[in-house]
């Protein structure tokens, strides 16, 4: 079910850090495996994704080697209703199609840390998790390390009110300074003018 992502209905932000893969079986004949990630808040096919389809339900990694690639790659999801399944796809990249490594999903409702990932909480949490992959024939296919870090509108506008509080100060602090050096200068200038110093 597709869900409409509206701005003014965000209820917060889900961040979401994919860390690195292990074991993910060979896809090539020949070489190493030249590994993305694909991390989606809608279900996916089992065809690659074009570049045009990529939203902010849906977005992927770079490109890295290997079937133990470090991807260490943030990306940020708007939530605007509660978040029930996360869905994680590994993919070989080649010049002709790309192929399906392995799939597997997260769900952040009944998991196994006692629905410490709902993102219908009102309350900031942060958690890494490992996410067994399997591959089309539901054969184990390697495992993936994700960061969650889900902040609710209510902790992103104090946090935004927050900083901009801080920001105000600083620049008002900086402000003083800049004003008092001018002015000491200015003075200074007026006195040699003068002849006072």
């Amino acid at each position: 079910m597709a869900h409409s992502y509206d701005a003014h209905r965000l209820k917060g932000l889900l961040s979401v850090t994919v860390l690195q893969a292990h074991d993910l079986k060979k896809a090539d004949w020949i070489g190493k495996n030249d590994c993305y990630v694909v991390i989606s808040l809608e279900p996916l096919s089992n065809e690659p994704l074009s570049k045009e389809v990529l939203t902010e339900t849906c977005q992927k990694t770079q490109i890295h080697d290997g079937s133990h690639p470090i991807f260490n790659e943030k990306f940020v999801f708007p939530v605007a209703h509660r978040i029930e399944v996360l869905y994680v796809q590994v993919w070989d990249s080649d010049n002709r199609k790309d192929d399906l490594i392995a799939q597997g999903t997260v769900n952040l409702i009944d998991d196994e840390q006692g629905g410490q990932l709902d993102t219908n909480l009102n309350k900031q949490w942060l958690h890494v998790v490992s996410v067994d992959l399997f591959d089309e024939k539901d054969r184990a296919g390697g495992s993936i390390e994700l960061v969650l870090h889900f902040i609710p509108e209510s902790v992103a506008d104090y946090m935004g009110k927050k900083f901009d509080a801080t920001q105000a100060e600083i620049k008002k602090k900086l402000t003083q300074k800049i004003v008092g050096k001018v002015t000491n200068v200015a003075s200074d200038k007026i006195r040699a003018y003068v002849g006072l110093t």
